[in-house]
């Protein structure tokens, strides 16, 4: 597809689209030369790709002041990160191989090292590591016991949310996150039907940094890039380029993805996310979905009409609940969209009359019986799953 920019566009968003598209900009917009150093950081920031914009911007030669410094500070500092992200999996990555413990690693230094164009355009502050279910409980001991420290150890809370995901910390700093199913809150999993021993099956290898890293397959890839991008409300330049580059390097058959995505339920959101990549960035034809247009996807247009993509810092509304609501129907959507909007609302009157808690997962409440409760929810959610991919292939 030929994108057609939007005339509404303001030259620091077009800048963030050049950067990801890799468009040849010889010399700065004239739009672009009362911008702050701070502006086009923040900017660049907000959508995870500050060093894509350093790439653009270094050649040109009446770059604005004070820009060159600020923008490679922030090249500087996620290259500092990529390399230290990079250590850690393959440290961690030793002690689940060496336990024999499925394993894959997904976005961050997988899509910086191995996806995208350059190591040095995408931004990213995590690691996130998908550990075989059965096997979630032994994998936190095992990375515990060499160092790796859990944040999250509010047991009763993680008992009640149910969450697929505990928050560490590597002894270099990084932030991992460490999970047993990619759909992270329960009541998502229990809507959808997403199966992860048969992703962490077809998983592959990839090189990063002269390491091989186990990962998703490619399809499974973009299906887990869209699903998270829908999650999250698709809101990032990011995570659409996640995307787009996913598709490309894997050679994805879209066909295949749409199967597995319907069979999952994720299929709407997923849909969503490469509309909105499409109409962003542009998708090769191939790799835009045949069929009719779901009637859920003419609301998240309707968004971008009134308000062209991407947005910038201080933009009013700049979620995406019309992504993170599809379901897997008009009327499951809707349901949990105003639910969105409620919780919102709720989220918005508590900030107000200062009653937000900061991080309470990360409160030390050490309550044994809470913390076994939660791994044997785990166990039992594991052993349901189990027995559904049996009933659906002996069927």
């Amino acid at each position: 597809m030929t994108v057609r920019e939007d005339a509404r566009l303001r030259p620091l968003a077009g800048l963030l689209l050049d950067a990801v598209r890799g468009a040849a900009v010889p010399a700065c917009p004239p739009g672009l030369r009362g911008v702050s150093p701070a502006e086009v950081v923040a900017a660049g920031r907000l959508h995870r790709v500050t060093p894509a914009v350093e790439r653009v911007a270094r050649a040109w030669p009446d770059e604005p002041e004070g820009w060159r410094p600020a923008l490679e500070q922030a090249k500087h500092d996620q290259l500092m990160r990529h390399l230290r992200a990079l250590a850690d999996v393959r440290a961690v990555g030793a002690v689940l191989d060496a336990a024999s413990v499925p394993w894959v690693a997904v976005k961050g230094p997988v899509l910086a090292g191995a996806i995208w164009p350059a190591v040095n355009m995408r931004e990213y502050y995590d690691v996130d590591l998908v550990v075989a279910p059965e096997r979630f409980e032994d994998s936190l001991a095992l990375l515990q016991d060499r160092g790796v420290r859990l944040l999250d150890r509010n047991w009763p809370a993680l008992r009640r949310s149910g969450r697929a995901e505990l928050a560490m910390v590597t002894p270099a700093g990084t932030p991992l996150d460490l999970h047993w199913h990619v759909a992270v809150p329960a009541d998502l999993r229990r809507e959808l039907r997403i199966d992860m021993a048969a992703m962490l099956e077809r998983r592959r290898l990839v090189g990063v940094g002269g390491q091989d890293v186990p990962t998703l397959d490619p399809v499974d890839t973009v299906l887990h890039l869209a699903f998270h991008a829908a999650q999250s409300g698709a809101n990032r330049l990011m995570w659409l380029a996640d995307v787009r580059f996913a598709l490309d390097h894997g050679q994805v058959d879209v066909a295949e993805l749409e199967r597995r995505a319907r069979a999952s339920g994720t299929w709407l959101g997923v849909r969503a996310v490469l509309d909105r990549a499409d109409r962003v960035l542009g998708l090769a034809p191939d790799q835009v979905p045949r069929g009719a247009t779901p009637a859920w996807l003419w609301l998240a247009r309707a968004r971008d009409a009134r308000r062209p993509f991407p947005g910038l810092p201080g933009d009013p509304a700049l979620g995406g609940n019309e992504y993170s609501a599809a379901r897997r129907g008009v009327l499951d959507s809707s349901r949990v969209l105003v639910h969105h909007h409620l919780a919102a609302r709720r989220e918005g009157r508590r900030h107000d009359a200062g009653l937000d808690e900061r991080r309470p997962l990360q409160a030390d409440v050490p309550d044994a019986r809470a913390r076994a409760s939660y791994f044997d929810a785990v166990a039992r959610e594991t052993a349901g799953h189990a027995v559904e991919r049996s009933s659906r292939s002996s069927g």
